[in-house]
């Protein structure tokens, strides 16, 4: 499960997630066309958005996703 797939479940789905971090949900939606990889530049604010909601989701899963 790449990155993207893992957060978005983990969210409730890719408008939810996008409405956490401030981004538009199109461009959130590319994220996928980019092997699943999120953008250094959200993953710390993606990471503390998800902390704050309960959400069972590390760094390490951010970054590399889950087999």
């Amino acid at each position: 499960m790449t990155p993207v797939e893992l957060c978005t479940s983990q969210f409730g789905g890719l408008r939810k997630m996008a409405k956490a971090i401030n981004r538009d949900a199109a461009a959130v939606s590319r994220w996928k066309n980019t092997h699943g990889c999120i953008p250094h530049s959200v993953q710390k604010k993606l990471l503390q958005a998800a902390w704050d909601r309960g959400l069972h989701i590390s760094a390490h899963d951010i970054i590399f996703g889950k087999k």
